[in-house]
């Protein structure tokens, strides 16, 4: 039924006003549509099917597995069947509640994808859960824990090299995480099982917490045809809107690179532990993968740039490291802030050299910011809410510094290193002021200093453009060689804050 990297497309209510007419229309590249009977309550099943081009896959999910969907056995059957006579190609049924239902109801195990989900986590027995599902007579078994660290992470992604084995094609098991910890795992799904990948109708209407659209997923992994040969990823907080994926995505896209860059979001710090160390030594590694560098953002650069064993210059002085670059033996930091900074100016034709720059921030992006616009030739304050702060990070970076609401005279350009996006963290007569600003804040939209700039008319350098340029020199760094700059400057001009 199905081709390689295929995908099931996910119909919410969310994602359309008619169901049945939707149906008719399916995404671009879809393969199958799964009709969610839980959340399109009463629904006539039959027209479903009838209306799409599209195989139908009936799911009931159940309010225990984080849908809501019954409980109850006996409703669940009448459910299904329907569905069933209803004309559904491939039925979803709950390893715990309807496993009984292949004989009740005389199916073929190739109509079925037998499924567990657990809402609440990932449990220590997550194996056990799969082996036994495959015991059972299903095309293939879906197996959805909710992952919440990196050790959950890793064991969703082991449960691929235990019992995904032989051809793409003949393997069975369907597994990744929920949340936005477990994103790596839903990249990763088409290429380590079954090449069969879950998605949303549309990236704004998920049907599960961390499901991802048919072009987000390709614009990442669309290039690869099996696991990645090089892994390397964009590690923060919650990195689940980065757009830096699908910018490296364009890059080895472009130079038929095997390679991929996935968002590693890590809420407990100390889970950095397996993540900042040489090749063949990260938690990645003990699944099968080889990882080979990350990219880094709030709030870990202080902490990548301890990590490492060696520092470029300017990350020394800025006691922040945006990039990690795993040797064999050693980890190596670079800062390529700095190079966003000035690329997105030097883009725009504003020359730094000679200027004066106020930065809003003393974080690491602050500090990255101050350091590359100093080595461009710029006079260099940092600004903070706390002024102690801004005068004990000048100090350590050998800038300036000024007190919040202040500007130096004769400021010309205005950079806002802060998460700041719906107010500016400057006033409108700083920003009258100024001749360029720089704002490190990518949205799908304008932010409120980016709108209040170019009413100004101010050369303005906005969030993407400093990424292009920073995610620019951090590909040469990742893979030593020349970045396809256009192709890589194209995906962000199609990209919007869901990658």
């Amino acid at each position: 039924m199905l081709s390689p990297m295929d995908w099931i497309v996910s119909l919410t209510p969310e994602a359309v006003d008619d169901p049945i007419a939707a149906l008719a229309t399916p995404p671009d590249g879809a393969a199958i549509v799964e009709l969610r009977l839980d959340l399109f309550s009463g629904i006539d099943v039959g027209a479903a099917v009838a209306a799409c081009p599209l195989p139908i896959l009936a799911t009931l999910r159940s309010a225990a597995e984080g849908g809501r969907g019954t409980d109850d056995s006996v409703e669940r059957l009448q459910h299904i069947r329907a569905a069933r006579d209803a004309g559904a190609a491939l039925l979803d049924l709950e390893h715990n509640r309807d496993l009984e239902f292949i004989r009740t109801l005389g199916l073929s195990p190739e109509q079925v994808i037998l499924s567990w989900h657990d809402p609440e986590g990932t449990p220590e027995d997550l194996k056990r859960v799969a082996q036994l599902m495959l015991e059972s007579p299903a095309r293939w078994v879906k197996v959805i824990p909710s992952v919440t660290n990196l050790t959950d992470l890793t064991a969703v992604l082991g449960l691929h090299g235990k019992f995904n084995h032989g051809p793409r094609h003949k393997r069975r098991l369907l597994t990744f995480g929920m949340g936005p910890q477990g994103l790596p795992s839903r990249y990763l799904a088409p290429l380590l099982g079954p090449p069969i990948g879950y998605a949303a109708w549309d990236g704004s209407a998920p049907a599960a917490p961390g499901q991802l659209s048919i072009a987000q997923t390709e614009a990442v992994v669309g290039h690869l045809d099996g696991p990645p040969q090089r892994l390397y990823g964009v590690v923060g907080g919650d990195v689940s809107a980065s757009l830096s994926p699908a910018l490296h995505g364009a890059g080895y896209r472009a130079l038929d690179l095997p390679y991929a860059l996935l968002p590693v979001s890590v809420s407990d710090p100390t889970d950095l532990a397996g993540l900042f160390t040489p090749q063949k030594t990260t938690i990645f590694d003990r699944v099968g993968l080889d990882a080979r560098g990350w990219a880094v953002t709030t709030p870990y650069k202080s902490e990548a740039a301890a990590a490492a064993d060696h520092h470029a210059p300017r990350v020394l002085r800025a006691a922040a490291a945006n990039t990690l670059i795993l040797g064999t033996q050693q980890v190596m930091a670079e800062n390529t802030d700095a190079d966003g900074i000035v690329g997105s100016l030097m883009s725009q034709g504003y020359d730094p050299r000679g200027k004066t720059a106020v930065v809003q921030g003393t974080g690491g992006a602050g500090r990255g910011a101050a350091v590359g616009l100093h080595l461009a030739g710029a006079e260099v304050y940092l600004r903070s809410r706390a002024p102690e702060q801004a005068e004990e990070t000048a100090k350590t970076v050998e800038v300036d510094w000024c007190r919040p609401g202040e500007v130096p005279e004769g400021v010309d350009i205005l950079v806002n290193a802060t998460p700041l996006d719906e107010q500016s963290p400057f006033t409108d007569e700083e920003i009258s002021r100024a001749k360029a600003i720089v704002d490190m804040v990518y949205r799908s939209k304008e932010t409120q200093l980016v709108k209040t700039a170019r009413e100004h008319d101010l050369v303005v350098a906005d969030g993407r453009e400093v990424l292009l340029h920073q995610g620019i020199a951090q590909f040469a760094a990742f893979v030593q060689t020349v970045p396809p700059k256009e192709a890589m400057r194209a995906a962000l001009g199609g990209a919007n804050s869901e990658f």
